[in-house]
Formats: structure tokens, sequence, C-alpha cells
């Protein structure tokens, strides 16, 4: 599991960080938690990005920690779960579809959960794991 901070800004784009955690032990909600309280804890506490676009596009995480040399090839053959956080701090944790109409992107939400903000690392972990394993359902069904 790769676990990628996105940054979404104001101005309506959001950029993929440098740092990111792969994970091995996929089982393991705990494991899977703190690797997501790690990646926000990035988020709040990094400085921005100085890396240019090019620069962002030759570093990015999928294309050291994956088999897959082309943004298409992972899209095409990975699942993508999202974390967000609230300004009430509540974890909106979802698994999207991937999109018929752009590529790279995500439209339609397969499995959420929604957690309040004190929730542990393995409460985060579970709905993780579990929108991930729907997602899986979702593709192998059709």
């Amino acid at each position: 599991m790769l676990i990628v901070p996105l940054i979404d800004h104001i101005a309506g784009y959001s950029i993929d960080s440098d740092w990111f955690i792969n994970l091995s032990d996929l089982d393991n909600a705990v494991s899977v938690g703190e690797g997501v309280k790690s990646a926000l804890d990035y988020i709040r506490n990094s400085p921005l990005s100085s890396l240019t676009p090019n620069e962002r596009k030759e570093n990015a995480a999928w294309k050291k920690n994956t088999k897959y040399r082309s943004r298409v090839a992972f899209w095409k053959n990975n699942h993508y779960v999202r974390v967000k956080i609230t300004e009430d701090n509540q974890y909106i944790i979802h698994s999207m579809k991937k999109s018929h109409k752009r590529q790279y992107a995500y439209d339609v939400i397969i499995k959420e959960f929604i957690l309040f903000a004190d929730a542990d690392a393995e409460e985060i972990g579970k709905a993780v794991i579990e929108s991930f394993i729907e997602s899986e359902r979702y593709y192998n069904m059709g």
C-alpha cells in the first residue's frame, strides 16, 4: 500500500507530496492507520514543496515504489482510497471508482466511512482496509 499525502490548494489544484510511506502489511489495521496518521502529520507540519511540476513528475512515489513505469498503467492497475480531514477534524475515508471520462481521475464513491476526530489508528486502518476491499469487490464484479 502506497500512502502519499495529497495537498489541496485553495487555487483549485492539488500536489502530491515528495514524502510517502510504502506499507507491506496490509492486514494490520494499526499499521495502516499509523501510516495514514503519519501522512496527515506530514501535511500539517511540512513546508510547501519547492519542486517544479517536472521535478514532481520525476520524483513521483508511484514511479519509485511500484512496477509501473507510466501514470496510466499505475492508475489502471491500482485502487484508490482517499482520507480527507474536515475543518472539524472528522476523517472521511472512501474508495472511488476510476473515471471513464478522464484518465487519472476518480468520480464516484464506492464505499465511505466517517470517523470522529478522536479515532485511533486501528479504527482509521480498518476503514481504509474495508474501503480497499469494497473497491476490489466492485472491480471484480464488473
